[in-house]
């Protein structure tokens, strides 16, 4: 039976799998939203690994976040292996585009009536329904709007999360105690992607980079670090060969909190990228191929919601389709002044 034939009433409880980073589960949100507009009486529950616990707590349109955790500590999965095997929820729906070991895992464990995913290269028989593969160059909210139109879901491709209360005026004093509050355009810098090589712009052209947006005039730039970056930031700030404000490492929550804050993030390809989309900052990133065609903003479709508000994304890409470390300084510094004179007259139409 084709899934978008499923009637709704048959469909009381979901599980999606998202076993991914930050930027994944981000990137899920539309879907997760358009499942709730489908499904209204249905109870979501999202399952992530670990590295997208944090992530998941933001995410509104799940009625419960279940975790699989690292295989080593198997005790801690029983519960979860328990409640797929008891056969007690209808829809499986896997967002992985690729094969994932855990997913296929979790997959072959459920007991659900339907289990939809991409087809993939192996793994296929663990689930009931398939779309077709993700094409190299197509877009993820792209690949995720198929998946709703698989079930027969509306789709409207804008990130969302959701910021605890108490947050905002955290992240308020966050900035203000490093002299960030005031007059001028706040660019928050997140050099990011320390683990990814080629997603990582070298930090010599970033120093070069920070060092020419630094001195713009009415423009106030600091770094914003994850966890364990801060002497990696200081590397940078010793190229450059003059000091910034340095600000965190930040709870999720807060950084979301205070992306929401600051006019421009200018990083790598990250997941904090995808947080300030979903909370309506403009970015400026630097980008190989592969990541300004899948991951970049805006993707197919969002242009329509030019005119509700949501913000421009600017980028900077090189020409190799796998790596970002080739682009010049020279273009990210053009691309960087016409971001800054967007965020300029956005702050100045608002004000």
């Amino acid at each position: 039976m084709p899934v978008s034939r499923i009637p709704a009433g048959d469909v009381k409880r979901v599980i999606v799998l998202c076993i991914g980073r930050l930027g994944d589960l981000i990137v899920a949100t539309p879907l997760l939203a358009a499942l709730r507009a489908r499904l209204p009486q249905a109870r979501i529950a999202l399952l992530t690994g670990e590295r997208g616990e944090d992530a998941a707590r933001l995410i509104t349109d799940a009625d419960e976040r279940l975790c699989v955790r690292r295989w080593t500590s198997p005790l801690s999965n029983l519960a979860l292996a328990w409640r797929l095997l008891s056969g007690r929820d209808d829809l499986l729906l896997d967002l992985n585009p690729a094969f994932s070991r855990t997913a296929w895992l979790l997959a072959k464990l459920s007991r659900c009536r339907f289990k939809l995913t991409f087809k993939k290269g192996r793994g296929n028989a663990a689930y009931t329904h398939h779309i077709h593969p993700p094409g190299e160059a197509e877009h993820m909210l792209a690949r995720y709007r198929r998946l709703a139109d698989a079930l027969g879901a509306s789709y409207e491709p804008r990130l969302r999360v959701s910021i605890p209360e108490g947050e905002d005026a955290a992240a308020r004093d966050a900035l203000a105690a490093h002299g960030l509050d005031g007059g001028g355009l706040l660019v928050g810098v997140f050099p990011g992607n320390f683990k990814k090589f080629d997603n990582r712009w070298p930090r010599r052209k970033f120093a070069e980079l920070l060092k020419k947006a630094s001195a713009a005039e009415g423009v106030k730039c600091f770094l914003l670090l994850g966890p364990g970056e801060e002497a990696k930031a200081q590397r940078i700030l010793s190229k450059m060969g003059r000091s910034l404000p340095v600000v965190g490492p930040l709870s999720l929550a807060r950084t979301a909190a205070l992306l929401r804050r600051i006019d421009l993030l200018v990083t790598n390809a990250t997941g904090t990228a995808h947080l300030a989309v979903a909370v309506g900052t403009p970015t400026f990133s630097i980008l190989g191929g592969y990541t300004k065609a899948v991951w970049m903003y805006p993707a197919p479709g969002q242009e329509a919601l030019s005119g509700s508000g949501f913000p421009r994304h600017f980028s900077v890409a090189s020409p190799s389709w796998s790596s970002c470390r080739d682009v010049r300084v020279e273009d990210a510094w053009t691309g960087l002044q016409q971001a800054l004179d967007y965020c300029r007259s956005r702050k100045g139409a608002a004000a």
